[in-house]
This record gives C-alpha cells, structure tokens and sequence, in this order.
C-alpha cells in the first residue's frame, strides 16, 4: 500500500493457567507477571485478570478450561 501506516497493530493475548484447585496459586501467577514489569489493571474475582506491559497493552490471564 502506498499509504503510510497511521496506527499500531495490536494484539490482545489471553494467558491460560492450569486448573490446579487453589484459586490463590492461580491468580499467584498473575501477580508474577506484575513483578516482572506489568501492571494489574482489572480483576474479575474467580475469572480472569487484566494486566498491562511496560508499553501499555494489555493482555489477560485466565483459567484454563477443565
């Protein structure tokens, strides 16, 4: 295309965790992925978490499926 591109694209990532039984170790992982340079941005008790990166996109993590 001709055209100089006017926005990023973007790509929304969903993290699956294991199903292990403990709610706690679960969302443990999260909290992880925050240390390492994220953000919690949303938390959606017993579902999922929305996290951001040092950029600013977001990305979730959620359980498994059984």
């Amino acid at each position: 295309m001709p055209e100089p591109k006017t926005v990023k694209n973007r790509l929304h990532i969903d993290i699956r965790v294991p199903r292990d039984g403990d709610p706690a170790a679960q969302w443990a992982r999260a909290e992880r992925l925050a240390g390492a340079g994220g953000a919690i941005l949303v938390e959606a008790e017993g579902h999922h978490v929305v996290l951001g990166d040092p950029e600013g996109n977001e990305f979730c993590v959620a359980a498994a499926s059984a």
